[in-house]
């Protein structure tokens, strides 16, 4: 069984895949397909908390 994540785990994991993305990206280039992978999963979390925790706008 899958367990929400709170607005502070994913507040966390959403700093950490940023830089990731932008460690990866500087890295590799913005354009780079690891990078566009970061890039989506760091959108898939801002649009979880932005839908299941909208007392964080």
């Amino acid at each position: 069984m899958n367990k929400a994540m709170t607005a502070d785990e994913l507040i966390k994991k959403i700093k950490k895949m940023r830089h990731v993305m932008i460690s990866t990206g500087t890295a590799k280039g913005l354009n780079h397909e690891e990078t566009i992978q970061y890039s989506q999963q760091l959108d898939q979390l801002m649009n979880q908390i932005y839908f299941k925790h909208p007392d964080i706008r």
